[in-house]
Order: C-alpha cells, then sequence, then structure tokens
C-alpha cells in the first residue's frame, strides 16, 4: 500500500459495486502500470485510507506494493468532449474508423493495443483487468493470482471506451 486514497473523482469499474472474489475489492478504480516499457492496465482500492493496486502481467500477480502508477480521472463534465462507458467488446473492437461510435480508452504499444476491461469470470466474479483488442487477450488478477482469457472467451467482457459528445470527434 501507498500513498493517500486520491480526493478526486476516479473511473470505477463498471461505473457499479463489483461481485468480487473473495479477498478482493468490491470498489475497484482504474489505473495504469508500466513494467519493462509496456503498458499494464490494472486496478486500485481504497485500503483504509491508502492506495492498494493489483496489475497482471506476463501470467504474475503484482499486489499492493507497485510503484509509479497512473489513475484515470474522470474530469468534470463542463471540461470533457466525451462520456466514458463500459462497452461489449464488439463495440471495443471496430476498425473500421467510419464504423466506430465508441473508442476504447487505450495505450497503444507494439506489443499489444490495451485497454481497462471488466471481466466476469466463469464463477460469476468480476474484477477490472486489461483487454488486448488487437489480439484478442484478457487478464485480471483474482485472489492474488493472474487470471487469462484468449480468443472467444474475451468477447463477453466489457471494454472501457469514450464516446464523443455532439459536435466533437476524436484525433485518429
Amino acid at each position: 500500500m501507498g500513498d493517500a486514497w486520491p480526493t478526486y473523482k476516479t473511473i470505477r469499474a463498471g461505473d457499479k459495486t463489483l461481485n468480487a472474489a473473495p479477498g478482493d475489492s468490491s470498489e475497484q478504480h482504474v489505473a495504469l502500470w508500466y513494467v519493462h516499457g509496456e503498458p499494464v492496465m490494472g486496478r486500485i482500492w481504497n485500503n483504509n485510507g491508502k492506495v492498494a493496486a493489483a496489475f497482471g502481467w506476463n501470467g504474475k500477480a503484482f499486489v499492493d506494493n507497485i510503484g509509479s502508477i497512473q489513475v484515470l480521472v474522470d474530469l468534470p463534465e463542463r471540461v470533457r468532449g466525451y462520456d466514458y462507458h463500459w462497452r461489449p467488446w464488439s463495440d471495443a473492437a471496430v476498425f473500421d474508423k467510419n464504423a466506430r461510435v465508441f473508442y476504447p480508452v487505450h495505450v497503444d504499444q507494439v506489443k499489444g493495443n490495451i485497454s481497462p476491461c471488466l471481466l466476469t469470470l466463469p464463477n460469476g466474479k468480476e474484477a477490472l483487468g486489461k483487454a488486448d483488442i488487437r489480439n484478442e487477450r484478457a487478464s485480471a488478477v483474482v485472489a492474488g493470482k493472474d487470471e487469462r482469457f484468449e480468443g472467444p472467451a474475451v468477447h463477453k467482457f466489457l471494454v472501457l471506451c469514450r464516446k464523443p459528445k455532439p459536435g466533437q470527434k476524436f484525433d485518429e
């Protein structure tokens, strides 16, 4: 655990309290961590006023003492030209720029296009982790283990996207 919990509004997984696995917080917020130059989306939660975190990378779970991270802030309505939406994988995986309505929040990197992802596991439990939309992969730390999914198994998950407000558009 590290710094004091932020006083600003952060992006909460699914905009709801999750049905998390035993031992995992049900209040999960989007965070980004870099390991060896590779972006890893994961989660933070409030642990008695301190930031606690969990990130899965390369099949390993990194929990609590992570180091430097970035937290996704929910900017005030009046200053942003978009709204956040947790959308089905199929809405996020639209690669035709002319057909796209929802734009995944992402970090594009040579190994993949990494986005925040809300996974619903086979047992019904939920966890915030990461999606690699380009390569159809998703993972999240669940009960201290990096749970990984590939191919069609990822299509039921939700990806954090942005949708431009009327009169706004994203540069691509």
